[in-house]
């Protein structure tokens, strides 16, 4: 493949493949590592290092690059080893610069928060992850291949998923994402090519306070069906302590999972059955869950983290997905994950969304997805939820929760609720039926489910409910 040599201008800073080029004169080390964390490596110096660094070179492998800027430097350097179609990729994974011998020192520098811009695809305008985008070769394509194809579009390779064949890649900043994209798409050695979507958390609403803390039933060792929670993360509680079977902090891959917006552990009460909706029959059993972080602190996850929190969660035995969080946007390789996930044996539920706009909203809307409404304690169609032709029923949206959602413990409500609690149901279901399927489980649901006129003014649809009734015919 022949490739045109790009322009090297003045303070240059690029990785491409496994290459480093840089054109600089007297600048700052840590202005240099910072645009290294650009790239997706960490970084942790310490504060009295900082020398002005000069560096004039092209395409030079990376490891020998970093030798020779912090050449003045003790410095220690660690490496990733990706996994995927072409075979065994090594990536640099972080940098640290220390004093000699001391590194008692160092101080990780801040975690870099993902830009989102919006990107034209066709006749629509989409969110994803700037600078990044998704990648799936052609059977038969070489490791030589593809670094060449990198090269050529300066591009490197930040991860992988095996499973699914895909990998992620970084672009030069200031990349035009739509040109990248129609570039490597038309590529003949690229099967398929998309941004990283971003997703966003569905964010419940709280109506109201209980006058005290909702006290959850603690819950004995749970040994059926696991229910994988993707979602903001998980803070640990006594009273689910004997439910999680894993965990996985997806935005943060090694390090202890927690849940700095409360959602996801709000979401583990209900899955587990440690709190039961308001109205309904509250559980006497318990239902493993496994709590995976795939949301920042802003509630922001990507089409690729999700992915990877899938496949976690198939490697860790979950039979049923709970996911409350959504896009407008629809992602083909995510679809790839679901499909991958359903013939594993998963159901997978997923909240309809916070806002009655009759419109789809993905995961949600994915065919192969059980679409939850919200309803209110009394019976009814929640007046925010979401409807439309993909939402497959309502369930039990209101919830008195121990744990809140960017602030105090209370009474929330939303699809998020709906479909946590179904997802419980569900796992219920396959304990009493452990030789039942995942398609004969949701065939059974969907009988089982109560139909009630819409109410009359209503913007809702009549849409079946699953209510005690149905709920108790489906658990015989």
């Amino acid at each position: 493949m022949g490739m045109a040599a790009s322009p090297i201008c003045a303070e240059t800073f690029r990785i491409a493949a496994d290459t480093l080029t840089i054109q600089v004169d007297q600048m700052p080390l840590r202005e240099i590592l910072s645009k290294l964390q650009e790239s997706g490596v960490r970084v942790a110096i310490d504060d009295r290092i900082n020398p002005l660094i000069t560096a004039h070179f092209e395409n030079r492998e990376i490891g020998d690059g970093i030798k020779r800027i912090l050449a003045d430097c003790d410095y220690a350097l660690s490496w990733n080893t990706i996994e995927g179609p072409v075979g065994k990729i090594h990536r640099l994974s972080e940098v640290l610069v220390y004093k000699p011998g001391d590194r008692r020192t160092l101080k990780p520098r801040p975690v870099l928060t993902a830009a989102v811009e919006q990107t034209h695809m066709s006749t629509n305008s989409i969110a994803c992850l700037k600078n990044e985008i998704l990648l799936r070769l052609r059977a038969g394509v070489t490791l030589e291949q593809f670094r060449a194809l990198l090269l050529q579009n300066g591009a490197m390779v930040l991860d992988g998923i095996p499973a699914l064949g895909i990998y992620r890649l970084r672009l030069p900043s200031g990349s035009n994402l739509a040109e990248k994209l129609n570039a490597m798409a038309g590529d003949p050695q690229v099967s398929a090519a998309e941004p990283n979507l971003v997703f966003r958390s569905i964010s419940p609403v709280k109506t109201g306070d209980t006058g005290s803390v909702a006290t959850p039933r603690t819950l004995t060792a749970a040994t059926g069906p696991a229910v994988a929670i993707l979602d903001s993360g998980f803070t640990p509680n006594a009273a689910l302590e004997k439910a999680v079977v894993a965990t996985l902090d997806a935005t943060s891959p090694g390090q202890a999972i927690t849940d700095p917006l409360g959602h996801g552990t709000q979401m583990a009460f209900l899955a587990s059955g440690a709190v039961a909706p308001t109205g309904t029959d509250p559980s006497t059993e318990s239902v493993s869950i496994i709590p995976i972080r795939t949301m920042d602190d802003n509630g922001i996850s990507s089409s690729f983290s999700l992915m990877q929190s899938m496949v976690f969660a198939m490697n860790n035995g979950a039979k049923v997905i709970s996911m409350s969080w959504g896009s407008t946007g629809n992602s083909p390789f995510f679809n790839d994950a679901i499909a991958y996930a359903k013939q594993q044996g998963a159901i997978l539920v997923a909240a309809a969304g916070n806002e009655p706009t009759g419109q789809p909203f993905y995961p949600a809307a994915s065919p192969e997805v059980v679409a939850v409404a919200a309803m209110t304690a009394d019976g009814n169609i929640w007046n925010q939820s979401n409807y439309g032709s993909f939402v497959k029923f309502a369930a039990p949206g209101f919830a008195d929760l121990p744990v809140g959602y960017k602030g105090p413990p209370g009474l929330y409500g939303g699809t998020s609720i709906a479909a946590a609690y179904t997802a419980n149901v569900i796992a219920r279901y396959m304990e009493l039926h452990p030789t039942t399927d995942a398609a004969t489980a949701v065939s059974a649901l969907l009988k089982s489910l109560t139909t009630v006129p819409a109410a009359a003014g209503t913007i809702h649809p009549e849409i079946p409910r699953f209510n005690n009734t149905s709920i108790s015919a489906y658990l015989k």
